[in-house]
């Protein structure tokens, strides 16, 4: 693979994954997936997107966490949080608030009489 184009595969790859990989979706198993090196990975999506592909990971799952819960009322947030692969709830909300600007409570508040 041409490395100009390695980041625009590596973002196409983290957002079309589904709710169980992109839950257990890691920097090694991006690079092992692009047959890159871990390190060499991460600098150049640094370089070109100017955000960590930790951070990009992170914001996938919690986008994609935000879809859950203003899609799916019968889910509980602790449900949809380790779907997403985080753990602990603290963590969670962090990451959430951190990225969204409110924590999942309050997201599923503003969806809450919403109708389908």
């Amino acid at each position: 693979m041409k490395h100009e184009k390695l980041t625009e595969e590596v973002i196409i790859y983290i957002l079309t994954r589904d709710l169980e990989e992109l839950s257990q979706l890691t920097r090694y198993r991006i690079a092992q997936k692009f047959d890159v090196n871990e390190n060499y990975l991460s600098k150049r999506f640094k370089k070109d997107t100017q955000v960590s592909l930790f951070d990009y990971i992170e914001s996938a799952q919690v986008h994609r966490a935000a879809e859950l819960i203003k899609e799916r009322k019968d889910l509980n947030i602790s449900d949809i949080q380790k779907m997403v692969g985080v753990e602990k709830k603290q963590h969670f909300n962090k990451k959430f608030k951190k990225i969204l600007g409110i924590v999942p409570n309050q997201y599923r508040d503003l969806f809450k009489d919403k109708v389908k």
